[in-house]
């Protein structure tokens, strides 16, 4: 029987202490996992948010601003010397290929009035737009020459459908499509092609250009450079907030890591210690026939060893499966089964580790005891 079956035989026998033991590891490494789990998962989709969805850079007219000061009072100013953005800048953006841009949406946007009002005039090019905003859902169809596409907000006020007729700047243009409600300015726009906008409003530059790109830092500093007559600008306050919570959650999950490794650290400890005073005569029995201190040791260390892997693989899938349960429940967000090598690793490592610093100081007790006095408690 080598000692590895004895350190098996000894576990079964405890059944009780092993099971405690096992669920400890189990929790400490399943909460461990779950936690960093949903760190990482949120973070990745903050990422995919800014390549994938929406602009992460703008482009305007650059402008010379005029604040006044009175008294060391600055009040709001003027803007003067707005330089236009020609066409031929969509062209300079569209073939560049130093950065990864994977969308481009100019926007001719101006203001004309109505019978009681104004009316925001936004021009699009529809199939860029709709590839950038995936959150726009029009009901009806894509605007022609001479047709337009109303805010929810507006439809709501005006009581105006699709096949109704808005008049802008005393001429009727018919109404092809709603846009359902997206709680932004979208809502109180009127929307239609670039040849249309340019009638209406009367303007023939971009009023803004939306960017995105993978590398929004570089890809902002090329542009400024590129675009001396544009203001370019990274849209990094929009997600500052949400920025920050990701990160808040992830240094929250980094300290409940290291609580819990401390928490199961001092449980496997007691349980240990407690383990082996009620073992004294079983280990003077040991070393009556022969067994040396290395030969407890190792029994010992690989009673721990196993337990601990156990845990830790089996707490490591319990982490990986649990967000994929909490995650629509407590965010709101659907969590898919991953598995992640080095967080795999990362678990094991750290519950072999947990069960290792545990069962060093009531390891180095059994080996010091005198087998006469351990065989005094038979």
């Amino acid at each position: 029987m080598t000692l590895t079956d004895i350190a098996i035989q000894n576990l079964r026998r405890r059944k009780g202490k092993t099971s405690f033991l096992f669920l400890t590891f189990l929790l400490v490494i399943g909460l461990t996992v779950t936690l960093n789990t949903l760190a990482k998962s949120m973070q990745d989709d903050l990422q995919k948010s800014l390549t994938q969805y929406g602009a992460n850079v703008i482009i305007t007219p650059k402008s010379e601003h005029f604040t006044l000061s009175y008294g060391g009072l600055s009040v709001p100013g003027v803007d003067y010397e707005i330089k236009q953005m020609n066409y031929d800048v969509l062209t300079k953006i569209q073939t560049t290929q130093d950065h990864l841009i994977s969308g481009i949406a100019p926007k001719i946007i101006g203001s004309v009035a109505g019978i009681n009002k104004r009316y925001l005039i936004i021009g699009v090019d529809f199939t860029s737009e709709l590839k950038m905003k995936p959150w726009w859902h029009i009901k009806g169809l894509s605007p022609a020459d001479r047709e337009v596409i109303i805010g929810a907000e507006i439809a709501r006020q005006e009581n105006l459908v699709v096949g109704s007729t808005l008049e802008l700047d005393h001429q009727k243009y018919p109404i092809v499509g709603v846009m359902q409600e997206t709680g932004g300015s979208e809502d109180n726009g009127v929307f239609t092609n670039f040849t249309t906008s340019r009638i209406i409003t009367g303007q023939d530059s971009w009023s803004m250009i939306e960017v995105n790109t993978t590398q929004p830092d570089k890809t902002a500093a090329y542009l400024s450079e590129l675009l001396p007559e544009a203001k370019v600008a990274q849209i990094s306050q929009l997600v500052q907030g949400t920025k920050e919570s990701v990160d808040r959650f992830s240094s929250f999950s980094l300290i409940a890591s290291t609580l819990l490794g401390v928490i199961g650290v001092l449980i496997v400890f007691v349980t240990t210690m407690g383990n082996i005073n009620d073992r004294v005569a079983e280990i003077g029995v040991f070393r009556a026939i022969g067994f040396r201190r290395r030969h407890i040791l190792s029994i010992l260390m690989r009673e721990i060893a196993l337990v601990s892997l156990a845990g830790g693989v089996l707490g490591y899938l319990l982490g990986e499966f649990t967000p994929t349960l909490l995650g629509p429940i407590a965010f709101q967000k659907t969590v898919a089964f991953q598995f992640h090598p080095l967080m795999a690793l990362g678990a094991v490592s750290a519950s072999l580790l947990i069960g290792i610093v545990s069962i060093v100081f009531p390891a180095r007790r059994a080996v010091q005891l005198d087998p006469l006095d351990a065989l005094s408690y038979i």
